[in-house]
């Protein structure tokens, strides 16, 4: 177990670091949003996904390392980075903006949750009406599930099966189920 003065020093050395990085870091991070923005803007998917080097291996670590929004959206432009390749509707649709694609991604999340939790009859529905009106991927759906600490059960995974039976293909339900099948409970 560490000493309270180790703990200190790490935090010290962290708030240190976070000093040093802070220009590179802001500079970073105004480029991931200015691209971010633009490329929705224009459509461009291509320009869009050119920030996932940037952020893994380039400036963009900076961000990503000290700006916890980064962690979401490189999760998003993984997602449609899968729907990109395998031709499915862009999650990114209807999103002109970085906060646009950010605000979908939040809503997602919450109506996932939702849907988990079950709180009333009222919420599940809420829920489903949004996912119904803003079309998920299996892809997105699971990376969601997966990555912002839900733990799915297959409960979840069948409820939403159901919404999307009359909206995802044959093909879609079973990459989703395919998707699921190792975290199914």
């Amino acid at each position: 177990m560490k000493t309270i003065d180790m703990l200190n020093e790490e935090a010290e050395n962290y708030f240190r670091q976070l000093d040093q990085d802070k220009e590179i870091t802001q500079k970073a991070w105004q480029t991931i949003v200015n691209t971010t923005d633009n490329a929705l803007k224009n459509k461009n998917t291509s320009q869009l996904l050119s920030l996932i080097p940037y952020i893994e291996n380039g400036d963009g670590h900076f961000a990503y390392q000290y700006i916890g929004q980064t962690h979401r959206l490189l999760r998003i432009l993984h997602i449609i980075e899968l729907e990109n390749k395998y031709n499915k509707k862009l999650f990114l649709s209807n999103c002109s903006s970085y906060e646009l694609l950010m605000e979908k991604y939040l809503l997602s999340l919450f109506a996932l949750r939702r849907l988990l939790f079950q709180l009333s009859e009222e919420s599940i529905d809420d829920a489903a009406s949004f996912l119904k009106a803003n079309l998920l991927s299996p892809f997105a759906i699971y990376i969601i599930l997966q990555d912002d600490l839900i733990i799915p059960n297959a409960a979840l995974y069948q409820t939403i099966a159901t919404i999307y039976d009359n909206i995802w293909s044959i093909s879609d339900t079973q990459l989703f189920f395919s998707l699921t099948t190792s975290t199914r409970s």
